[in-house]
């Protein structure tokens, strides 16, 4: 039934039940897992950006008009997270059972990075955690889960 599943990882509770249910889901059909990080511009939680050791890791806020616009880490940084991110779920992902299992990371929006791998892996099921990093709780329309369900043409999981 499947062939190849794309889970995008982003270090929240939800995307490390995706990574599991994701290999369970490969382990199950012998099925291609692909693990993709899009990397996190903007606001980086402390929990995720501690996990780099590299320099430049510490997160300015910059003060613009009454509230405020975090900058973003520098990119070596967010590739050393993101690697360290695919690291982590790639371990997991063998743990229940895959046993083919890719990882890469890519720029750029989370939706269209998404949606941009799991056409260039040929993706057939993208499980992905229906909320990430953001403060908001997922409830904003227009998230990338909500993206994503919306604008891929395969099956696409979503996981609490």
């Amino acid at each position: 039934m499947f062939k190849s599943i794309l889970v995008p990882v982003d270090g929240s509770e939800s995307s490390d039940k995706a990574v599991a249910l994701g290999a369970d889901i490969a382990s199950k059909y012998d099925a291609r897992l692909h693990l993709i990080n899009v990397l996190l511009y903007g606001h980086v939680p402390d929990s995720i950006r501690n996990l780099s050791d590299k320099p430049g890791g510490e997160q300015p806020a910059m003060a613009v008009g009454a509230g405020y616009v975090e900058a973003s880490l520098p990119h070596e940084v967010l590739e050393d997270i993101a690697d360290k991110l695919l690291e982590r779920a790639k371990k997991t992902a063998e743990e229940h059972g895959a046993s083919n299992v890719s990882t890469s990371w890519r720029g750029g929006s989370a939706s269209n990075g998404i949606l941009e791998q799991a056409k260039e892996v040929e993706a057939d099921a993208i499980v992905m955690g229906s909320r990430g990093l953001s403060d908001l709780k997922g409830l904003v329309v227009g998230s990338v889960s909500h993206k994503v369900q919306h604008l891929f043409e395969g099956t696409v999981i979503s996981v609490k």
